[in-house]
């Protein structure tokens, strides 16, 4: 009933959008006064806001229009600008224009327009962009820049390159769905992560709350992170070294080369990151004396990271049958020492983990008059490998414990785990722009993913064989159709868009005493989604949406991941009903206030929780409901001083659980409340002429939470929960953190070279993060940036 209500309403809103005739794509051409073609002329339509620009021959195509008359602007850097009226009827002609050149020179040259990051924000389906290329001479990490916008948090479980869960209005984990330039991120394993990718390498992040866009069209349940990485014209280069504490390394890389026709070009991406994260925790030790238990403050000593990431692509661009057609190699190789499992209940001494994989993608765009093709194809193999062979334990302080019975320190039995997870994905995203302001896109991602391997140290099945060895196939496709329309009645735009979900699995399990079993199942499911988006005035404007959602399980999450994270064939996709609602008004260079309000409904909400305090697994969550609601403002005080903040609210909770003392509890190891403050300055002729000084405070909150279930009755007595203590004591609850984080960049008369200091953790307080697992205190980082263009 849900569902057909909201098709309803979207049919309603998107009445009129075919009323109008059908437009028509105009062609011309724009030359100079010796008739030489003007490759990059700038041809705008102003009243009905249409532009084009012109390609390496000169010519352009613009449109569709319908029949009648226009005010035709073009302009070129160094030449006359030309207005002129022009009218379009049947048959469609080639117009062809001159441009006089001016003499002398040009003293100024004024551009209008809206970048592609501002663009983003005035969307229907509400966006929160993360601009990195503000923030790419701090020693920040993308972690750090998300957990300081509204209504998201990252959450690690501990230093450098641990794994990073995404929690944003309600939903987390793989709810929220992960691309990299629009493509889904799976085929790329642990590689390319947010916890790992150096802002340099971004042209901006783009966080989708609720509605997803049609061009990324996965069935993501909550949202998305789509990392835009950087796009040039020409050639560059940019280097980045960053060293901080705990001996950690951080380098990127990233160049650009195009010929002068650009027509060709060849580029790389890479970066390394290095970290002994051997920064001081508090755990409970074993007293010899006494056998018992006692809290201590020891260094980490088994928690190196290191990982190696490379991209190389190249390709053509800018030819009759393509505009582009790119093609890449990506290699990347992941060693990680593991220091504790799912909690800090256990360390680890010896053993580590390994993943590693070289993966080729191809990626075709072109478009055909009113319609752009977009096509991206991967195969890739990712080999992981998991080391266990220790006869003994460890203890916190190093000290290693001989038990000859024991084959490993994690198990008993040990592991010499070697997984191979394969992956095919298929992305194609066809799009056709019709009238003048109507858009109709069509987006389907083909994705089939298997794992088979070995480990000679794994308890058989009482067949004798080891189930690793036994292939196990995952396969989905989901399909999107949607239509976006702008300007209906001049003040509405709208996104009407629906999806299928279809996947299958099969491999084969075994129970605690052995018998094998198989597992297979396969489901289709429907979804369908609208956004609108209504201008109040210039400034100001509302924005409402509602889905209904589904998300299929994730293949480490049926199959785990070969390390610390265990299957469960048994998941069932989950289904939910969100709403969304907000208000944003600002004025450039003065202010902005934004203001949003949501509420889900979710059947079967897959959760990532520990079920020992070695390994955690993905579960269902029968029945969770909530609201929430989060507030984002920023106001320069003076030239030189930006203010920002922004706070976040929610509250889920179970339902219909048949347990009267769970019955409405908050949903577990899930922030409910936390805010964040950013003072921001820029001086400039400081020390030097033209050189640039900036210095920057973060402050972050987030309340009290707790790691499992807490009776309702048992929660702070205060008003919604925000000030006063739980009714109770106990280790299960992550107390109120305070993160303060302070920093200064320099960039000196010499812009291709510029230095940031940050210091984080100022106050070195005790930080807890995911599953309670704690974070590291005060650290130091100085970074280096180096840019040719």
């Amino acid at each position: 009933m849900i569902v057909r209500i909201l098709f309803l309403g979207m049919l309603l809103v998107s009445y009129g959008v075919y009323a109008q005739s059908k437009g028509k794509i105009w062609e011309g051409k724009i030359k100079d006064a010796n008739g030489e073609s003007l490759p990059g002329a700038i041809i705008r339509i102003d009243k009905i806001k249409k532009y084009a620009v012109a390609d390496s021959s000169g010519r352009f195509l613009i449109g569709p229009l319908s029949e009648g008359r226009y005010l035709l602007e073009v302009s070129h850097i160094g030449y006359k600008p030309l207005v002129q009226e022009v009218t379009l009827k049947e048959p469609l002609f080639e117009i062809v224009l001159t441009l006089q050149q001016v003499e002398g020179l040009l003293s100024e040259v004024k551009v209008m327009g809206k970048s592609e990051t501002q663009q983003a924000k005035l969307q229907p389906i509400k966006a929160e962009i993360i601009n990195t290329k503000v923030v790419q001479e701090q020693p920040a990490t993308l972690v750090e820049l998300m957990n300081r916008s509204a209504g998201i948090r990252i959450r690690q479980t501990g230093g450098l390159g641990s794994d990073a869960g995404l929690m944003m209005n309600g939903f987390q984990g793989r709810a929220i769905k992960n691309f990299k330039d629009g493509i889904p991120m799976d085929y790329l394993g642990a590689a390319y992560n947010i916890a790992l990718v150096p802002v340099n390498m971004l042209e901006r992040v783009e966080v989708y709350k609720g509605v997803l866009p049609t061009s990324l069209g996965a069935d993501a349940l909550g949202g998305a992170v789509n990392m835009v990485t950087k796009k040039a014209l020409y050639r560059y280069a940019d280097v980045s070294y960053e060293v901080a504490s705990f001996n950690t390394h951080r380098l990127s890389l990233n160049a650009l080369y195009t010929d002068t026709t650009r027509k060709f070009f060849v580029g790389a991406d890479a970066f390394v990151n290095s970290s002994d994260n051997n920064y001081n925790v508090r755990v409970n030790v074993i007293d010899q004396e006494t056998a018992t238990q006692r809290p201590a403050m020891v260094r980490l000593f088994h928690n190196h990271f290191t990982n190696y990431y490379t991209e190389v692509y190249g390709g053509i661009s800018n030819v009759g049958w393509a505009d582009e057609l790119r093609v890449g190699i990506t290699g990347f190789y992941i060693h990680r020492q593991n220091q504790y499992g799912a909690s800090m209940s256990q360390p680890f001494g010896a053993s580590v983990s390994r993943q590693y994989s070289i993966i080729p993608t191809l990626r075709f765009r072109k478009r055909l008059g009113a319609v752009n093709i977009d096509q991206f194809l991967t195969v890739s193999t990712i080999h992981t490998q998991q080391t266990d062979t220790t006869k003994g334990t460890y203890d916190w302080y190093g000290n290693f414990i001989p038990s000859p019975s024991r084959l490993g320190e994690i198990s008993v039995r040990g592991s010499l785990a070697d997984i191979d997870f394969s992956y095919f994905t298929s992305r194609t995203h066809v799009s056709y722009d019709f009238q003048e302001n109507h858009t109709l896109e069509f987006n389907m991602i083909s994705a089939k993913s298997g794992r088979v391997g070995q480990d000679t140290l794994a308890l058989r099945s009482k067949s004798g064989r080891d189930l690793l060895t036994v292939p196990a196939h995952y396969y989905k496709f989901i399909a999107a159709v949607g239509l976006a329309s702008k300007d209906i009645f001049s003040r509405f735009s709208n996104h009407l868009i629906a999806k299928v979900f279809y996947y299958k699995t099969n491999a084969l399990d075994a129970d605690w005493v052995g018998n094998e079993f198989p597992r297979s199942f396969v489901s289709t499911r429907w979804g369908i989604a609208e956004a609108l988006k209504m201008d109040l005035n210039k400034g100001a404007f509302l924005r409402f949406s509602a889905e209904a959602a589904t998300r299929l399980p994730e293949q480490d999450e049926l199959f785990g991941d070969g390390n610390f994270h265990l299957s469960n064939f048994e998941l069932r996709p989950e289904r939910s009903t969100n709403l969304n609602l907000g208000f944003r008004t600002d004025k450039p260079g003065n202010y902005s206030v934004e203001i949003n309000a949501f509420y889900r409904l979710t059947r079967d909400l897959i959760l990532k929780v520990p079920v020992n305090i070695f390994f955690t697994q993905n579960q269902n969550v029968n029945n969770v409901k909530g609201w929430g609601i989060e507030a984002d403002a920023m106001l320069p005080l003076t030239h030189w001083l930006k203010v920002n903040a922004n706070f976040t609210y929610q509250d889920f909770r179970l339902f219909d659980t048949g347990n009267r003392v769970l019955e409405g509890s908050r949903l577990r190891n899930t922030p409910y409340f936390f805010a964040n403050v950013g003072i921001n300055t820029s001086f400039q002729d400081v020390f030097l002429s033209q050189d640039k000084l900036q210095l920057y405070y973060f402050y972050t909150f987030v309340r009290e939470y707790y790691l499992d279930y807490v009776p309702k009755s048992l929660e702070p007595s205060g008003v919604l929960g925000l000030w006063g203590k739980a009714q109770f004591d106990a280790p299960n609850i992550i107390p109120n953190q305070h993160i303060h984080v302070i920093g200064v960049t320099y960039r000196p008369k010499i812009s291709r070279l510029t230095l940031g200091f940050q210091i984080k953790n100022l106050f070195d307080t005790a930080q807890y993060d995911h599953f309670r697992v704690q974070n590291a205190g005060r650290s130091l980082h100085l970074k280096l940036n180096y840019t040719l263009k």
